[in-house]
């Protein structure tokens, strides 16, 4: 089945579902047991749970230590985003015309496997587990706020669309309102500063514990990428294979596997040795590197090309990003790397977590007694867990309405209208405090949306 199908399927799914829910809503069925409509999902309304919140949020000095770190942490990372967002629109300003054009569209910043090219169907499953773990601790720590500032929480609830998304939480909105500006900044910032937690406990058990575990099968490069109609595809090399030595010269490097490869000739019989599931080797032809550019990439071919070797394998170091899997806080580069690794893999067609690439690896010490399929699964999940909760708790503390960054904007201007301006009524506070937020909002909103809008131009 193509991904076209998968969609296919999949919206097929979804706007069945969707008609059998508007039948039910329109029958009066879903408001008798307390459901509502939010789009096509459903809302599921419970007063059960509360107490289990409760008796969480109990220990009131320790939360309140956690809400309050919460607000000046989330401050920071709103000040950092704000930043990231408008350096990023200055940078892509200055792009080439090329360079704009090469740009992904607006589906990548859509959280949609099928639809998002960094996030291929065959990983859904991953990212409903990570999109409700999201959600689930983002709501219930503004639960657990709420509770512990004393007050009140109206229901919690559950999230369906065809398979529950996740969780919320009602928090009393008339009293939240009225409460005092520490109190419900806590409230509010509990909930990004909880994906934050939960992102970096993910990276521990990811980096620290699972991948500490792996090493590369062998000593060489992986192949990413093979040639159509090549010698490589010729002779039934795939992705994920490590070379290890060509014409009986050892690969050790990227760098090493063209140093070896200049000095090969079309049409020469060359021994490759290469790692699958063991060491093997193959005995390959090699083609004319000077026609097989003419063919495939004709404006960077090359004179100096002629007779020389062709195998047709794009390749990359044996140990590939695993040092920055390893400990993703070793650098700002490592770190960066360890996030993106999605869009690596979209544009370089190499996820060194994913198959056929998990191939190239092998497992060590006690988690070698885990069968390599629950391995690599428990890998991704944790990835994605981790790489959602950041997402979303990056993208909660923007200031901008109704994020919850907004939300603590907004206090955080009424707190210094009021103390700069002594004496102002409390319409004369909220009509400037209106104000700047919806300046700013919208501000946010333009630096999100640039980087979309200028490749069209």
């Amino acid at each position: 089945m193509t991904i076209i199908d998968g969609l296919i399927i999949l919206f097929s799914i979804i706007f069945a579902y969707y008609i059998i829910v508007k039948i039910l809503n329109s029958k009066g069925i879903l408001e008798k047991y307390n459901i509502s409509l939010w789009g096509p999902a459903l809302l599921l309304r419970t007063k059960r749970g509360r107490g289990v919140l409760k008796k969480i949020a109990s220990i009131s000095r320790f939360w309140k230590a956690y809400g309050s770190f919460a607000v000046v942490f989330c401050f920071i990372a709103m000040i950092f985003m704000t930043f990231v967002l408008i350096y990023q629109v200055w940078v892509i300003i200055g792009f080439t015309a090329e360079q704009k054009a090469a740009l992904p569209g607006p589906e990548i910043a859509l959280v949609l496997p099928g639809i998002n090219p960094i996030l291929p169907l065959e990983i859904i499953g991953y990212i409903l587990l990570a999109l409700a773990v999201a959600i689930i601790v983002h709501e219930f720590s503004h639960g657990i706020l709420t509770f512990a500032g004393k007050l009140k929480v109206k229901s919690l609830g559950l999230l369906y669309l065809i398979v529950p998304l996740g969780a919320f939480c009602e928090p009393d909105e008339e009293e939240l309102k009225k409460a005092e500006t520490t109190k419900r900044m806590r409230v509010y910032a509990a909930g990004p500063l909880s994906n934050f937690v939960v992102a970096f406990i993910c990276i521990l058990l990811f980096s620290f514990v699972f991948m500490s575990a792996v090493q590369p099968a062998a000593d060489g490069v992986v192949i990413v990428s093979v040639g159509e109609d090549s010698p490589a595809e010729e002779y039934g090399f795939t992705q994920g294979m490590i070379i290890s030595s060509i014409n009986d010269t050892e690969i050790r490097s990227f760098n090493d596997f063209f140093y070896v490869m200049s000095f090969t000739e079309a049409g020469q019989e060359v021994n490759v040795s290469y790692y699958w599931h063991g060491q093997k080797e193959a005995v390959v032809v090699f083609s004319d590197k000077y026609d097989e550019y003419e063919k495939r990439w004709p404006s960077v071919n090359n004179e100096s090309f002629i007779g020389k070797g062709y195998f047709g394998v794009g390749p990359t170091s044996g140990t590939g990003y695993l040092s920055a899997l390893k400990n993703p806080f070793q650098s700002t580069d490592h770190f960066l790397v360890f996030y993106i690794l999605p869009l690596i893999g979209y544009y370089e067609g190499y996820n060194p977590i994913v198959a056929p690439f998990t191939e190239s690896y092998v497992i060590t010490g006690p988690l070698e007694i885990l069968p390599d399929g629950l391995f690599w699964m428990i890998i991704n999940a944790l990835y994605w867990i981790f790489w959602l909760n950041l997402a979303v708790g990056l993208f909660n503390v923007l200031p901008m309405v109704p994020l919850d960054g907004g939300f603590l904007f907004n206090d955080a201007i009424g707190s210094i209208v009021k103390r700069f301006k002594k004496g102002i009524s409390e319409e004369g506070k909220e009509k400037v405090v209106k104000n700047v937020s919806l300046v700013i909002s919208l501000m946010i909103l333009i630096v999100i949306i640039l980087p979309f809008v200028l490749k069209y131009f």
